[in-house]
């Protein structure tokens, strides 16, 4: 164990910002654990968000914990050392709440394994008061958490600002573990698995949920609420999610990420974030250069984080007053159709060399489908300003298997590229200088949530085949490099995305035999079916707001190839169900104010005291 608890203390060493440590038994102990390494969790904001929110209230004591790497794995099979918290090195199973925080499906493979090596017992059923309660938040909790409810008490469906509260008031009112969860079960936005009886029909597919113990029939998924002003939702709140711990020890290696807004107007069909996320909202320029000036003295790189960056109403006066601070400012992903010359030119005077543009397909038919109102012409056009601003490597992220995909849809993704390349030769070239075009292609998986939920991902073979013929059309065309996705792990994600209750029986045994690839071969064909527009679907115990009615015309206007405007965000609007006051529970749009948080911060360098 003392090695165990060295290379923790490392890590901590290692860490700058603020980093809490508050002594336990103040009143409720939390491990806050991320489903895989240290190195992918700390790179996590929802991580770092949670983490900064649960010790932000007084008699919180919250620590965090990971999967083990596999050098730390070995010491602990050799000391027979149960998993350690990281900030005191306690185990896991002596804390009152284990909350997981979880992101992406595939993680779903590592809560049986976080869990053994935590000694709680993998099967919630087995539980007792003597173990912690555990707790599922996070991104994948209101996708589809049902191939883990098996696992887990609790699965907080929505946003952290909202539910962190509650959870909080429940667990110090209650008197034992039964009486938090059917508590829970009454409190909108906690989904408590064992209070839901899943029937099935005689072909397998799924029958019905039946809630007890007075559990609502759907669970709604809570979101934090928002101001209406100009057009966009402003968070009626002081907390901003961002990685206030910078560590070199993460695939961002001390970059500062901050989340500037929230949620997508655009509506592309195949985007679960878009849709869960609505509406989109704002953090006020104002309030995030405040926050970055803080971290400034720490880090001189900022990552902004949005689902559409160039949404912000305000992206150029904060990109101004970052440039003011002297931050090195990187973004994720630009939406074609929000690029603009002033954008360009503040992330060129920013440093940022590499630009990545989502087109998704090079067909313009097929754009329509997924409800990209883009052509072709328009992406090339903006493929030159970019390349006008001295900006010559270029990432193209694109799709294979989409709805309706045909080979000709696979030449067009050649074809584009093509014309992007000759572009960016001619204005490279008289520069002496000449980048290179990225071609990140993914197939295709249908996700919850979405008007292609009902969708089957195409079989492993059919996409093999698709990559196979298009690396090599890239093969001989300068400049460009090809870099596919896995269609195994395609399926895999398709299998933990669409998944009922009983694909936790494969999670099971992939954890078993530490294969999930041969754990696949009893459920390879799960993905593949194509599902009725009107059958229960495994995620529909989580209420997103979204009407049925929506999301099905959303379904037969992409058959027919329509394009739907993009969400107004502006009162009132009934269109999609999110806002609409008949839909949507009252106390699900009003503020949660009677547990304000008071941030409560000290730096690394105290991190061992009090």
């Amino acid at each position: 164990m003392q090695k165990i608890r060295e290379r923790y203390k490392r890590i901590l060493d290692e860490e700058t910002g603020f980093v809490h440590h508050k002594p336990r038994g103040l009143g409720l102990d939390i491990a806050l654990a991320y489903p895989n390494t240290y190195y992918i969790g700390m790179s996590n904001l929802g991580l770092q968000a949670v983490y900064q929110l649960f010790n932000s209230y007084k008699g919180i004591t919250c620590e965090r914990a990971f999967v083990p790497d596999s050098e730390i794995e070995k010491e602990m099979q050799r000391a027979g050392t149960p998993l350690l918290t990281l900030e005191s090195q306690t185990p896991v199973s002596e804390f009152d709440v284990l909350a997981m925080s979880v992101s992406f499906e595939t993680d779903y493979l590592n809560i049986p394994r976080l869990l053994r090596h935590s000694r709680i017992p993998v099967l919630a059923e087995e539980r007792n008061d003597y173990h912690p309660l555990v707790v599922m938040g996070g991104a994948a909790a209101f996708l589809n958490p049902e191939p883990v409810a098996p696992f887990v008490d609790v699965v907080c469906v929505g946003e952290g600002e909202v539910l962190v509260p509650a959870l909080i008031r429940v667990m110090k009112e209650s008197e034992s573990r039964e009486e938090v969860l059917r508590r829970l079960a009454r409190e909108a936005g906690f989904y408590v698995p064992k209070f839901y009886d899943v029937h099935y029909h005689e072909d397998g597919s799924l029958g019905k949920f039946e809630p007890t113990e007075g559990a609502p029939s759907r669970v709604f998924t809570m979101r934090n609420p928002m101001r209406k002003q100009e057009g966009h939702g402003e968070f009626d709140d002081d907390f901003i999610p961002a990685s206030d711990i910078l560590t070199d020890n993460t695939e961002m290696s001390g970059r500062y990420l901050m989340e500037i807004s929230r949620g997508c107007s655009m509506g592309c069909r195949f985007c679960w974030a878009g849709y869960s996320y609505l509406a989109p909202r704002v953090f006020s320029a104002e309030k995030l250069l405040a926050r970055a000036a803080e971290m400034r003295e720490h880090t001189d790189k900022i990552g902004l984080v949005a689902t559409a960056v160039c949404d912000h109403p305000e992206i150029h006066e904060l990109l101004d007053g970052l440039e003011k601070l002297d931050y090195q400012v990187s973004v994720s992903s630009l939406r074609l159709d929000q690029i603009s010359p002033e954008l360009l030119d503040a992330l060129v005077r920013r440093n940022d060399q590499q630009i990545a543009i989502a087109p998704e397909t090079g067909s313009d038919r097929l754009r329509r489908v997924i409800n990209k109102n883009l052509t072709n012409d328009e992406i090339v056009r903006i493929a030159e300003m970019i390349f006008e601003r001295g900006i010559f490597n270029l990432k193209l992220y694109m799709m294979i298997g989409l709805p309706t995909e045909e080979d000709e849809d696979l030449d067009a993704i050649v074809s584009l590229t093509e014309r992007i390349r000759e572009r960016m030769i001619e204005i490279a070239r008289p520069r002496g200088r000449v980048g290179s075009i990225i071609v990140s292609l993914n197939a295709f998986v249908p996700k919850p949530q979405t008007p292609f939920q009902w969708e089957p991902i195409q079989p492993e073979r059919v996409l093999d085949q698709k990559i196979k013929y298009l690396t090599r059309a890239f093969k001989h065309i300068p400049n460009v490099e090809m870099r596919a996705m896995s269609s195994r792990l395609a399926q895999l994600q398709a299998l933990l995305s669409l998944g009922d209750r009983r694909v936790s029986e494969f999670i099971l045994e992939a954890d078993r035999t530490g294969n999930w690839r041969q754990a696949m071969r009893g459920w390879a064909d799960y993905p593949l079916r194509r599902r009725s527009l009107d059958e229960e679907l495994p995620w529909q115990v989580v209420d997103i707001g979204l009407t049925t009615e929506f999301m099905k015309k959303e379904y037969l206007r992409a058959m027919a190839e329509k394009i739907t405007k993009p969400c107004p965000a502006i009162d009132p609007c009934i269109r999609c169900g999110v806002c609409d006051p008949r839909n949507v529970p009252e106390n699900a749009l009003v503020q949660l104010s009677w547990m304000k948080p008071t941030p409560s911060r000290q730096t690394a360098a105290s991190a061992t005291g009090d």
